[in-house]
Formats: structure tokens, C-alpha cells, sequence
């Protein structure tokens, strides 16, 4: 029996070793597959770890750079309605002195100038302030997960972020010299007793706007010459990052940002003009309507309302005399949405404005992407 077993294998040994080769092999590939499975979910795992981490370290990121242009606002509204000061003018005007009409002249470049210098300012803060504190997350995020064997010191961080004071100072006042000079020769075009509608109100802003874009200096093509010190004390990771800090300024991406922030101010401006022109002509209401009646029929009338130059200034001078009074609007937990302007204060409607845009919010994510790979 066992020498026919003996047989049996002996002439079916080929099938024996094929059949063992195959359930060898089959095991094994088995096992190599299995291998493989477990080293993508684990590298998938780790991705979706480090993904997570670095959304949460945005999030912070973020939330710290909103906080931050919310605090220096303030700062930059103060200097430029204190250098820009009409008050001055209003004073003795209110005494009806013969030059009455040279001071007419000179408070109708102070009231537009000072509100289109808040709208660029602010803009140029946003866009600048998104740009340094995103790369600089970038840079902390790479420090956090050892890609970088240069570490970004507070030192360096202090230094870095202290950068945009030179916008409190010199860089806001070649700002306002420039926008003055520009609302200058726009305005020459109007005279005080031009009568407006707010289509034309619209236009006068948009003149100026693009007599600022057209200027070899324009504020939204060389932001960081009006945002950042053209020298600073450099280390060698300090050097590198002011350096890719003025590449990402100079970018037309981000001049298209900024640009966008513009057009949304005086956007702005034209609303609440809007309003004042909606309560220009009660005349044409019985004294019995309604406040709400005679809203609706001066909006459906509004572009056929006119309002003199001389009215009109006023008006802006007034949108830009609010006091500001500690922090602008107040922030939510997540850092994005929680701001609510104060109803009379344009500083804080535009950065709470701007900090919907998302061409800025698109900015900032670009960036801290770039710079934390």
C-alpha cells in the first residue's frame, strides 16, 4: 500500500509541485497585498492627521490676522483724519470770512481725500497684514512638523511683524500725499454749485479711483512701498521671508486683490451717500406719509435726485468724523464672520467689508499654502 502511494505521488509529482507553487505564490502575493493595504491607510491616516493639524493651525492663523487688522485700524483711521483734519477749515468758515470760497475749495479736497485715503488704507492693510501672517504661519506650521532646520525665533517674529508700522507712519503719509495731489486735479472738474445725482456721485469716485490706478506710484500696484520699510535689519531667515513677502505683494494676483477692495469700498460709500439722497425731497410727500412711504418713493426717484457739490460735502466729511472708540466691530469665535461694524463708523464697515471679500480669504489660504509645504 505504501509503495502505491509511493507511486501515486511519484507520477503525479509535476501537478504536486505546480499546485504548490501556485498556493505558495498565491499566499504570498496575498500577504504582499495585505502589506501594501495597511502601508496606504496608514499613510492615509497620517495625511488626513496632517491635513486636520494644519487646517486647525489655519483656522489660528487666521483668527490671529483678522484680530490684528481689527486692532491697527484704529491706529491708521486716527492719523489720517488727524492729518487730513478738516476741522480747521469748518472753524472758519462758521465765522463768514471773505476768502469763503478758497475755504470751500480747500475742505472739498480735505472731505474726499480723507475718505478715499480710508479706503486704500484699509485695503492696504488687509491685503499686507493677510500676506505676512499667513507666510508666517506657514513658516511656524513647517517649524511644528521639523521640515525646517531653521527656526523662526519670537525675535524674528516680532521683528517680521513690526514691519508694517512703517505703514502708522511714513508709508501712510506718502499715501495721503499721493491721494490728495490725485483728488485735487479730479476735483478741479467740479464746481461747488455742480449739481449731482448719486449716479454722478458714483462717477466722481470712480475718476479718482482711476486717476490713483493710472499714477506711476498707485497704491494698489506697489502696495509695499507704502506698507513695508524698504530696509530692514536683516538675519538670514529674516531676509528670506521680507523678501517673499515683497514677491507675493508685487504679484498682479494681489494687486487685483486689493484693487477688488477698493472698488467694494466706494461701493460702500455710494450706499450710505444713497441713503441721504433718499431723504432729499420730502417736499414731494404730504406732510401726512408715513416715514416708510416716503422712503419707498424717494428710492424709486432716486436717480433723478440732484444735490449740489457744496451739499454734498458735508456728507462725506461727516461719513469719515465718527470717533472711533476702542476696537472696531467685535470678533467671534472663529475669527472670520463674528465682525459687526459700528453703524456710524466707515473705518469699521470697510474692514468688516473687506473681511468678507473672497478674494482676501483666497489670499490668505494661497499663501499659508505655499509657505507651509
Amino acid at each position: 500500500m505504501l509503495a502505491g502511494i509511493k507511486d501515486f505521488f511519484y507520477r503525479h509529482r509535476r501537478k504536486f509541485i505546480t499546485t504548490g507553487v501556485v498556493l505558495g505564490g498565491g499566499i504570498f502575493l496575498i500577504k504582499i497585498i495585505q502589506y501594501k493595504i495597511r502601508e496606504f491607510q496608514e499613510r492615509q491616516a497620517k495625511e488626513i492627521a496632517e491635513r486636520f493639524k494644519r487646517m486647525q493651525h489655519f483656522e489660528s492663523t487666521e483668527r490671529t490676522c483678522n484680530q490684528t487688522i481689527v486692532g491697527l485700524s484704529p491706529t491708521v483711521s486716527e492719523k489720517a483724519l488727524k492729518d487730513l483734519s478738516t476741522s480747521e477749515i469748518l472753524e472758519k468758515l462758521r465765522s463768514n470770512p471773505d476768502n469763503k470760497l478758497e475755504l470751500w475749495d480747500e475742505l472739498k479736497i480735505l472731505a474726499f481725500s480723507r475718505i478715499v485715503t480710508l479706503v486704500y488704507a484699509s485695503s492696504m492693510l488687509a491685503v499686507t497684514l493677510k500676506t505676512q501672517i499667513n507666510l508666517l504661519g506657514g513658516y511656524l506650521y513647517r517649524d511644528t512638523v521639523g521640515q525646517d532646520d531653521k527656526q523662526v525665533t519670537i525675535d524674528i517674529q516680532t521683528t517680521y511683524l513690526s514691519m508694517i508700522q512703517y505703514f502708522m507712519g511714513d508709508g501712510l503719509d506718502r499715501l495721503m500725499e499721493m491721494i490728495r495731489k490725485n483728488v485735487t486735479v479730479v476735483m478741479q472738474r467740479y464746481s461747488l454749485k455742480q449739481q449731482l445725482t448719486l449716479a454722478d456721485a458714483e462717477t466722481l469716485f470712480w475718476s479718482i479711483q482711476m486717476a490713483l490706478n493710472n499714477d506711476e506710484q498707485s497704491p494698489t500696484k506697489h502696495i509695499a512701498k507704502y506698507t513695508l520699510p524698504q530696509e530692514v535689519n536683516r538675519s538670514d531667515i529674516l531676509s528670506q521671508m521680507y523678501d517673499e513677502t515683497l514677491d507675493v505683494l508685487e504679484n498682479a494676483e494681489v494687486a487685483d486683490v486689493c484693487l477688488s477692495n477698493v472698488s467694494n469700498g466706494f461701493s460702500l460709500i455710494v450706499d450710505k451717500l444713497a441713503e441721504y439722497y433718499a431723504e432729499t425731497e420730502p417736499s414731494q410727500t404730504t406732510p401726512s406719509s408715513s416715514k416708510s412711504a416716503l422712503n419707498v418713493e424717494s428710492l424709486s426717484n432716486i436717480n433723478t435726485i440732484k444735490i449740489s457739490l457744496a451739499k454734498l460735502i458735508p456728507i462725506v466729511n461727516g461719513l469719515t468724523s465718527q470717533a472711533l472708540e476702542g476696537s472696531i466691530g467685535s470678533s467671534s469665535s472663529n475669527g472670520l464672520n463674528g465682525f459687526e461694524p459700528r453703524t456710524n463708523d466707515m473705518m469699521s464697515s470697510l474692514v468688516a467689508r473687506f473681511m468678507q471679500s473672497e478674494k482676501l480669504k483666497t489670499l490668505g489660504v494661497n499663501v499659508y499654502e505655499t509657505f507651509c509645504q
